[in-house]
């Protein structure tokens, strides 16, 4: 199971943990050593800059780029994608795109019913799959064996059977699954 922190503390305690963190932080990490992943929020207002940024997190020392989408549109997601791809060719960096294909979905719609990676945000709160999903949370950083050894994914893997019903209902060629999911889970905490 992946983890990523989204604090360089916790990589003495999750060895192996992937280091996820925001554009102005790539290079004070970098140049300390730690091998790191620059998460890029793409909303509305920044898809026409988002190879400018990806490039930046690069020459700043990210080794890998990671884009979630928010509220963008299909045909923002598929311009962003095409510039994505520019830069994994361009500066042979590894680029994680948040999103994924519709007809994956409805091919191997089990595939989403997940738990992992887990994320250990910069308060040592432990949640699955992404920030955003806090009332799943496992717990707080301390021993992540003895938090996985007592947390029921049962919950998570229902939101997820829920949000990939809504996602399945998207009828562009790109789906934010991840958003899907941090909705999902804000309207299911209000029914509450």
């Amino acid at each position: 199971m992946g983890v990523e922190v989204h604090d360089p503390r916790w990589l003495t305690a999750v060895p192996g943990a992937e280091l996820v963190v925001g554009l102005d932080d790539v290079g004070g990490y970098a140049a300390a050593g730690h091998r790191v992943t620059v998460m890029i929020d793409l909303v509305p207002d920044n898809v026409a800059s988002l190879r400018g940024m990806a490039t930046e997190a690069v020459g700043e020392g990210a080794r890998k780029v990671r884009v979630r989408p928010h509220g963008v549109d299909r045909v923002d997601l598929v311009y962003a994608a095409v510039e994505l791809n520019r830069v994994a060719e361009d500066d042979a960096v590894e680029v994680q795109f948040d999103v994924t294909s519709a007809a994956l979905l409805r091919a191997d719609p089990s595939a989403f019913v997940r738990v992992d990676p887990l994320v250990v945000k910069a308060d040592g709160t432990v949640v699955p799959i992404c920030a955003g999903l806090e009332q799943y949370a496992l717990g707080s950083l301390g021993s992540l064996e003895e938090l996985r050894r007592s947390w029921d994914p049962e919950p998570v893997q229902d939101l997820c059977r829920v949000a990939l019903g809504r996602a399945l209902a998207d009828t562009g060629p790109l789906v934010s699954w991840y958003e899907h999911l941090t909705r999902t889970a804000a309207e299911m905490r209000a029914s509450c």
